[in-house]
């Protein structure tokens, strides 16, 4: 059962406080709060398990690493997203071709993975700044004006990106979506 907003603030400020205190151990509480959805992100970023698996990895490396500059302000999420943005975005520098997932989780009927696999495909094909608003928003549920931060961009800008985005998709989906 998923936790409330305030659960969770009041959760990470316990967490931050400890980490700046130099309590290390604190981050795997963060880890627990926040690592699936990291996980979700880069996984649907990166589209592949190992990957994602290593740049969620990271992104809580730099975070104890960065330990000293936490402050429990209420943007630790944002700043969290921003880092594991950054090192997908490196990461595909890196990998100009994506993977699939050979994901063994989702797994279903033949044609609900024939359908996952096809959206994914679409997704990764979308420049980045459509699919990153699409996955931040629709994927991962972050409210716009977070989603927005994280981006470094207005929220009007982010909504347009949203709009053209889910249109770029659907386009790319064709007659997919209707089966």
């Amino acid at each position: 059962m998923p936790r409330e907003e305030s659960d969770d603030s009041l959760v990470e400020k316990r967490w931050l406080d400890a980490l700046a205190r130099g309590d290390h151990a604190a981050l795997g509480g963060l880890f627990e709060l926040y690592g699936e959805r990291v996980f979700r992100y880069t996984l649907r970023m990166l589209g592949n398990r190992s990957d994602a698996e290593d740049a969620t990895a990271e992104t809580f490396l730099r975070v104890l690493r960065r330990s000293g500059e936490l402050r429990a302000d209420g943007a630790f999420r944002t700043w969290l997203f921003r880092i594991a943005r950054n090192l997908c975005i490196d990461r595909m520098r890196q990998h100009k071709l994506l993977d699939l997932p050979t994901d063994a989780q989702y797994t279903g009927t033949e044609d609900r993975t024939t359908l996952r696999i096809t959206v994914h495909q679409a997704l990764s094909e979308l420049p980045m700044e459509y699919r990153e608003p699409l996955v931040l928003c629709d994927l991962e549920d972050m409210p716009a004006r977070e989603a927005a931060e994280v981006l470094k961009i207005t929220v009007p800008a982010l909504k347009s990106r949203l709009y053209r985005g889910r249109r770029a998709l659907r386009d790319k989906l064709g007659g997919s979506m209707t089966k």
